[in-house]
């Protein structure tokens, strides 16, 4: 996951495309559930003449454990996309003419980890009198 600039530069391009997958290591902090892998990463870089770079592209993960709401087994794709500076001050840094894009992905996906974990947008969850899945129906307990 290192792009190596210089070896860009010998070709005389000022821009190239990348792909890669990778097992992560990100925990999910959402209970009964977990990152799938590999998390699949493309993208394009740009030179800059001033020695920096731009990075663009897109990330897609899974995640698979139970729904927040009815519990049930869920398995979801997130595609996330990313553009970040790289070289600056304020970005991610340039080391030997190489940028390690892990950390700029790792990044990418935390920030796009749901807080909870949905089967579905419209999920009902359960019955808190008897637990029934209400996405199934409706339960026989009153409710006033």
């Amino acid at each position: 996951m290192i792009l190596d600039l210089n070896a860009i530069k010998r070709s005389g391009k000022t821009e190239a495309d990348f792909f890669f997958e990778y097992d992560t290591d990100i925990a999910v902090d959402i209970p009964q559930v977990e990152m799938l892998s590999p998390v699949k990463v493309q993208g394009r870089v740009y030179l800059a003449a001033d020695g920096t770079a731009e990075v663009e592209g897109e990330t897609v993960f899974t995640l698979k454990g139970a729904c927040t709401r009815c519990l049930e087994d869920t398995e979801k794709v997130f595609t996330a996309e990313f553009c970040e500076s790289c070289g600056t001050s304020d970005g991610y840094p340039i080391v030997n003419g190489k940028i390690d894009l892990k950390k700029i992905v790792d990044d990418v996906v935390i920030i796009n980890i749901p807080v909870v974990f949905l089967c579905r947008d419209d999920c009902k969850g359960l019955c808190p009198v008897c637990g029934a899945n209400l996405n199934d129906g409706g339960c026989k307990c009153e409710t006033k």
